[in-house]
């Protein structure tokens, strides 16, 4: 792979990362609000596992999970399986679009 194509490749990895950083900081299951009464970057550590959860071809059900495990186990607040559900949908929406939003891309 020649170095402008591996440029490419992070500058595009980087940009997934950072769709999935900003939903994280909508999902924010502490209530901190990031970049007000906490770091903008308060859970932006989780956005490349997700990122490579997705690219694995994760299901919405199992990003949920993921989810809902960070809330309960890595963060220690409660479950919220439809916050989860929510935002896991957003997240493979997001890095994953559907045919329809890449043939209006294509066509216009």
């Amino acid at each position: 792979m020649s170095s402008p194509e591996l440029k490419m490749r992070k500058n595009a990895a980087k940009v997934r990362i950072r769709l999935v950083e900003e939903l994280l900081r909508r999902w924010d299951p502490i209530g901190v609000e990031p970049g007000t009464m906490a770091p903008a970057d308060e859970y932006d550590s989780y956005a490349p596992h997700m990122v490579s959860m997705v690219e694995g071809g994760c299901t919405v059900e199992e990003l949920a999970a993921h989810l809902d495990d960070l809330s309960t186990t890595t963060i220690g607040v409660g479950s919220n399986p439809k916050a989860s559900a929510s935002y896991a949908a957003q997240i493979i929406e997001v890095l994953r679009p559907s045919n329809k939003s890449c043939e209006r891309t294509r066509e216009g």
